[in-house]
């Protein structure tokens, strides 16, 4: 399980998130500039907040009254960040196994990237390079890489935010699925609604820093609370019965 309640002072508002989340998958929607990827940051330990606590299974990452702050490697948080940020000149094995905990041999890290190339379904493109891939490989090359050293918790920053319509709910059909084979809790970060209501079961949706509306996303979108929301469906670029038909 994890629990997040922090705050922290930015720029143009006060980020004040609070929430609790289990092994599912929850989005966390809102516009550009709303929040949402400091939020992650915070939970990843990329940025410290100024008060609060983030606590994942029990363990306590960051706690300002008891002066706790654990490091980002040490958190087994898998960060994926929008661009994949694969390295371009190596092969997809040498990918994966570049992100594998140098606390193992090199023969242990071996087997743990064979091991994820199979979970993963990336057998027999060992040698390519991302620029050889599809949209969809170079997806779960960047989710093997974060995956392989066995995490507890799962962010995914906007994955799709610059794709096409038509590559993204492929992307999005193949992301489902990984997710799946993960089997760990997951928060995954959107500003388009339907991207989240594909992908979750539950929402939060965040505006100025703050939580405006929290819940199941179907009961949002069919019945949304706050003005924020009502936009959010208003201005969707689907239908859910397009969506449900995909």
């Amino acid at each position: 399980m994890l629990k997040v309640n922090i705050r922290k002072k930015l720029n143009k508002f006060n980020l004040e998130v609070q929430f609790e989340t289990d092994k599912d998958i929850i989005g966390l929607i809102g516009s550009s500039g709303s929040g949402k990827s400091m939020t992650l940051k915070c939970i990843a330990g990329i940025e410290k907040p100024d008060s609060g606590y983030i606590i994942l299974n029990d363990r306590v990452l960051f706690d300002s009254e008891k002066k706790i702050n654990v490091k980002t490697q040490d958190r087994h948080i898998a960060y994926l960040f929008q661009n994949y940020a694969l390295f371009p000149n190596m092969t997809v094995e040498k990918n994966i196994f570049i992100s594998v905990n140098k606390k193992y041999t090199i023969e242990e890290r071996k087997d743990k990237v064979s091991d994820i190339l199979k979970i993963l379904e990336l057998e027999g493109l060992e040698n390519k390079y991302p620029s050889e891939l599809s949209g969809g490989q170079q997806q779960r090359v960047a989710l093997a890489r974060i995956v392989v050293n066995e995490p507890e918790y799962l962010l995914l920053d906007e994955p799709f935010s610059a794709l096409d319509a038509f590559l993204k709910w492929n992307l999005a059909k193949e992301l489902k699925e990984t997710i799946k084979s993960f089997d760990k809790g997951t928060l995954f970060v959107s500003h388009n609604i339907n991207e989240v209501y594909y992908l979750c079961k539950r929402s939060i949706i965040l505006s100025n820093g703050e939580v405006v509306e929290e819940g199941n996303i179907k009961e949002i979108i069919e019945n949304p609370k706050t003005e924020i929301s009502k936009n959010m469906v208003t201005f969707s670029d689907f239908s859910r019965k397009d969506i449900d038909n995909m």
